[in-house]
């Protein structure tokens, strides 16, 4: 008798250990995310053990028209492209090209203004959706980011003061104080290729300005703002040869190929129409 009592005692035991452990295994799974198919046997769908999907892989076209906007980067400093406008608006040949970009997804155009280097670097990680500020594609950006086709040829020049005439060409830059924007290809360019003394700034209008107090011996940056940096402060001018050439590009996030063929089908309206052309000239008027 008390070998049978004993013998139950551990059945019973046994049984409630096994409930325990199933009980514990149940809200385990419960607890952990499980991925499905979609409705429509597409992709996977993460979901959050409720029944609640998680969307991701949206194409980039879709996203910014269901958030009604596209989003521009650029760095409001860089005239005729993007410069603050009388009523301190950002205007310029480059907000026109995104305002019909714009125009053609059916969604408001929303500008951001911040720092030329950090541009790139925040197209990569989703906090803009192009990046529009006289950009040029590079090999090294190439490797951070998408480019749309080019639309505008460009190269670097040097401004000095008028009564200059030891700097006339890259050798001559060699020892000398050559104040570049922060990040560019002009920046790149004087660091690789030239013994200068580089000084970094924020904007190109901010080396000029340094560089007509007589602080700087010269400066160096892309043809069409140096060419306003020159004619916005007395005393200065650009030496004709022309350092480098480049091209322009919007950069877009890997990957958002349906953006960029939108964004190049724009473009190219644009080139074809004259409509790019004729702004670069209305903004070197107004800037």
């Amino acid at each position: 008798m008390k070998k049978l009592s004993k013998i139950l005692a551990l059945l019973m035991i046994a049984v409630l250990a096994f409930s325990v452990f199933a009980g514990c295994s149940s809200n385990e799974e419960a607890d952990t995310p499980v991925t499905s198919p979609d409705a429509e046997g597409g992709d996977e769908v993460q979901t959050d053990g409720e029944g609640e999907a998680q969307t991701g892989g949206e194409g980039a076209v879709d996203r910014i028209k269901e958030a009604g906007k596209l989003v521009m980067l650029t760095n409001a400093a860089f005239p005729p492209f993007e410069f603050l406008g009388d009523d301190n608006s950002i205007v310029g040949v480059d907000v026109e090209i995104a305002q019909a970009i714009a125009d053609e997804l059916g969604v408001e155009l929303e500008i951001v203004n911040m720092d030329f280097d950090g541009i790139v670097p925040a197209i990569q990680t989703g906090r803009g959706d192009l990046g529009v500020a006289g950009i040029t594609a590079d090999d090294t950006r190439r490797e951070q980011v998408d480019f749309s086709i080019n639309y505008v040829d460009t190269a670097q020049y040097i401004i000095v003061s008028e009564d200059n005439t030891d700097i006339v060409d890259a050798a001559s830059l060699a020892g000398k104080n050559v104040g570049v924007q922060r990040g560019t290809t002009g920046d790149i360019w004087v660091t690789d290729n030239t013994e200068a003394e580089v000084h970094r700034y924020g904007t190109g209008p901010d080396a000029g300005a340094e560089l007509a107090l007589g602080r700087l011996d010269a400066v160096v940056i892309d043809e069409m703002p140096a060419q306003e940096i020159a004619a916005a402060n007395e005393g200065l001018k650009v030496i004709e040869t022309p350092l480098t050439t480049e091209q322009y590009a919007i950069a877009i996030a890997k990957e958002n190929t349906d953006l960029k063929e939108v964004v190049d089908t724009v473009l190219t309206r644009l080139i074809e129409d004259g409509s790019i052309e004729a702004w670069i000239e209305e903004y070197k008027a107004a800037a």
